[in-house]
């Protein structure tokens, strides 16, 4: 269920009222700190939830309660495309924090009131699933490709996460951050959480990640969503964001869409591009630039001396 709009009002740092839509394919945002990338990003995927008076999901855990979750649903409204209907379990959004190197927080947080908030504690659930009795469709197009790059294969056993290799069983705990993060893709994969009509929500991908893995992380995404999975990412990277635009050119036609959130008065503005370089109010390539500038300064100044 591709989600093609998103209405804010009054909500935490969307002050008045706010909306966006978004493409079928992928839909990236950046901005300064402070901006709502990742509140536009956990309210657009909490509010499918709304319906379930008991759910916390992805994130607003302190809006446990029908009371509350009633004036959330009075702040955000989401629009699916047309013919198309929510379904949230369909879902999956990944906090910026790496969580499966910790997966005894699970089971603490059931019992202790823990400082995670709940998109934190619904990823380590969601990675704890059984694996599918047959790869999915979706699974079979890359798991390949993500078992090259970690080395093997992701289990979860005695609560802990292993990476399975030919040099035996690694805690995930042991393993190199960005090696995580493409472990902790794979298992949602291999339990069947991304397919055909999800809807995956990632803060800060990149983060950790070498820059040589930035590519073959867009490769998979793309791959997702050429087969019907539509992405939000929130991000910080001019590498990741500029891969992703320079691979739309590979011939595939990706569907892309570039959002990027700035403050106006103290509003929350937007612009969006299909083209991360012609985008406006881009705060990462004004840091370049300003990088530049300054390099172009300090030269000049030492061939003064």
């Amino acid at each position: 269920m591709a989600i093609s709009r998103v209405e804010i009002k009054d909500f935490f740092v969307f002050k008045g009222e706010f909306a966006m839509d978004f493409c079928p394919g992928v839909n990236v945002f950046i901005g300064s700190n402070g901006t709502g990338k990742t509140t536009l990003l956990r309210a657009t995927a909490i509010q499918p939830a709304l319906g379930h008076p008991y759910s916390s999901s992805y994130g607003f855990h302190m809006y446990h309660g029908t009371a509350n979750m009633r004036k959330i649903s009075n702040k955000i409204e989401v629009f699916p495309f047309e013919d198309e209907k929510y379904d949230k379990n369909k879902h999956i959004f990944i906090p910026a924090a790496e969580m499966l190197s910790h997966p005894e927080i699970y089971p603490m947080s059931e019992k202790y009131n823990l400082p995670y908030n709940n998109s934190e504690i619904d990823i380590l659930e969601n990675a704890m699933q059984p694996e599918t009795r047959e790869i999915t469709p979706n699974a079979a197009k890359v798991l390949g490709r993500i078992s090259e790059v970690i080395g093997g294969e992701i289990s979860y056993e005695n609560n802990t996460f292993f990476v399975m290799s030919d040099k035996g069983k690694i805690p995930f705990s042991l393993e190199a951050s960005g090696f995580q993060k493409f472990g902790l893709l794979w298992k949602l994969l291999r339990n069947g959480l991304i397919e055909s009509e999800s809807v995956l929500f990632w803060d800060e991908p990149e983060n950790s990640l070498n820059p040589e893995l930035v590519p073959v992380l867009v490769d998979i995404l793309f791959e997702l969503s050429r087969n019907g999975v539509q992405i939000f990412i929130a991000t910080h990277s001019d590498f990741l964001c500029k891969w992703f635009e320079l691979k739309t050119g590979d011939g595939h036609n990706e569907d892309i869409e570039f959002f990027s959130l700035y403050k106006e008065n103290g509003t929350i503005r937007f612009k969006s591009s299909q083209s991360y370089t012609m985008l406006e109010h881009n705060s990462i390539i004004d840091q370049s630039v300003e990088l530049y500038n300054e390099h172009l300064r300090r030269a000049t100044e030492h061939d003064e001396d």
